[in-house]
């Protein structure tokens, strides 16, 4: 039987089938069931939205509900009926699913995309409709490219938005290599930083670090350029907000390949056409063998780090730039000014040349340099080893104080103090006056000083050495002895304030002593 009222009719449960295009599928049990018991309690408030069939009616709004009240077995509702089309029920499912409080962003996701899929509408039109920002619906629509398990864990609520945000840029390829290494120490999921650190170490890339051409289409032209690229942050500013760096791209095999292509470029033009650019390389890390294998068959020389060039820093202001091509290292890949080590630089000249026998000759000179050196070595040398054998060196008595004696003592002296009274004193007592003789002239120095002068360098050594020692110790005493000789202490005026404090504390311990003997006796 059906009773009709101006706007709603009264309907069998029986005669509303459920629509197949709702965008709402998980539907929680609990809730219904609390819903069942608030219907038979005050009845159905809200009546359902169908449209006409030619069976009956379809349900376009209100799924929960119609549940619950097939849940407490009521027998009719109330519903208001329209005639809508494919298209008009379909979108006023999706108004409804969207309005509810407790929509997940996944479902959201879904549904904006059966908007775009099924509704024909266009982003900015979903915006208007729902009152949101073109962002915000780019963003949810993201969601979508979420794997199976990154999803499951966002529904389960073992990730947040953000951490959901961060994933669905990337490839599923991606998407499960961040997976395998999304947990921390504890088992749980790392932090949205965390896993925004390791997609950037490992996943994306700055394309203002390539040392390829962003904008050459033709480097690979399946992948084209990289400015028409849409897996790059720079595409899409609204789906990469939280990128403030330059350009990012986010597909790293594609920014690997780029790279190896243009590298092997590189040297094939080098080794074909610029004769005047070095192949280098890194001492401390491995070439790639099939490359090394090549240039060997070549018989191309590749120079290796500090013992064949070193990289030139600051401003290259040389008439004659020469540059190299790293071939491993952090450095892969770009150019470098560089500078020849002397070696490298002989072996590159004319033997013939003026150049070089004036390279010959400084050699010569350097090396005869060197023997006078060690010839000075190997005398000391057996001076040590002699003196060391002697009396005057190990029985007292032998050798009386001489002004060589004298000579090392304040050279003991001066090099036990501290490097900044060093500096300090040093510059007073101008012991860099004849600096230009060496070590002689620092001798010559020491021994010019008076014993005023020397006074300064000992007290401050002993100072420094002993001003931690306890006042019982031998050293303590001596700086108690060097402080009285000052005169401007009041050592007295401190015993004096001590000793007050000590017959203080004394007189206490007394007293407390008594009462506790008098406690005793009573």
């Amino acid at each position: 039987m059906e009773t009709i009222t101006e706007h709603l009719k009264e309907v069998n449960l029986v005669e509303i089938s459920t629509s197949k295009t709702n965008p709402r599928s998980d539907f929680n049990e609990q809730s219904i069931q609390e819903l069942s018991e608030s219907i038979k309690e005050n009845g159905l408030l809200q009546p359902l939205l169908v449209r006409p069939t030619a069976k009956g009616y379809e349900l376009v709004c209100g799924e929960r509900r119609l549940r619950a009240c097939s849940l407490i077995n009521l027998e009719s509702v109330p519903v208001q009926i329209k005639k809508l089309n494919d298209q008009e029920a379909l979108e006023a499912q999706i108004i409804e699913n969207l309005e509810r409080e407790d929509v997940h962003p996944l479902r959201e996701a879904e549904t904006f995309r059966l908007m775009i899929d099924k509704g024909h509408f266009r982003i900015e039109d979903i915006a208007i409709k729902i009152a949101k920002s073109e962002k915000f619906i780019l963003q949810r629509l993201s969601l979508n490219n979420l794997n199976a398990e990154w999803k499951k864990l966002f529904f389960r609520g073992d990730i947040n938005l953000s951490k959901a945000l961060i994933i669905a840029r990337l490839d599923k390829k991606y998407q499960k290599e961040v997976a395998a290494n999304a947990s921390d120490w504890s088992g749980e999921i790392k932090s949205a930083k965390q896993l925004q650190s390791y997609i950037d170490s490992n996943i994306t890339a700055l394309l203002s670090k390539a040392v390829f051409n962003p904008i050459d289409e033709n480097l690979i032209k399946k992948a084209g350029a990289c400015i028409d690229c849409p897996k790059r942050s720079g595409a899409n500013c609204s789906l990469f907000p939280d990128v403030k760096e330059d350009d990012r791209c986010f597909d790293h095999l594609c920014f690997g390949s780029k790279t190896e292509k243009h590298i092997q470029s590189e040297i094939d033009r080098i080794i074909n056409t610029d004769e005047s650019i070095y192949l280098i390389r890194s001492k401390h890390q491995d070439m790639d063998e099939e490359l090394s294998e090549k240039l060997k068959k070549l018989d191309i020389k590749v120079l290796v780090n500090y013992d064949d060039f070193e990289t030139f820093h600051g401003e290259d202001k040389r008439k004659r730039k020469i540059q190299g091509f790293w071939l491993n290292g952090y450095d892969r890949g770009h150019y470098a000014a560089i500078k020849l080590t002397k070696k490298q630089e002989e072996a590159l000249l004319d033997p013939k040349s003026q150049a070089c026998v004036n390279v010959q000759i400084e050699k010569i000179n350097v090396r005869a340099k060197r023997m006078l050196e060690l010839d000075a070595e190997k005398v000391h040398k057996r001076i040590i080893e002699t003196m060391s054998e002697t009396e005057e060196l190990s029985v007292l008595g032998k050798h009386t104080y001489c002004d060589a004696t004298e000579k090392v003592g304040r050279l003991i002296l001066w090099n036990a103090l501290g490097w900044p009274k060093k500096k300090h004193y040093g510059e007073l007592l101008e012991i860099d006056k004849y600096e230009a003789e060496g070590g002689s002239g620092l001798l010559k120095r020491l021994m010019e000083l008076t014993k005023n002068d020397m006074a300064i360098i000992i007290n401050n050594v002993g100072f420094d050495a002993f001003k931690s020692s306890l006042p019982i110790h031998s050293e303590a005493m001596a700086l108690r002895s060097l402080a009285e000789s000052f005169g401007s202490i009041p050592i007295v005026d401190f015993e004096t304030e001590q000793k007050a404090i000590a017959d203080k504390r004394l007189s206490r311990q007394k007293e407390r002593i008594v009462k506790l003997k008098n406690a005793v006796k009573s």
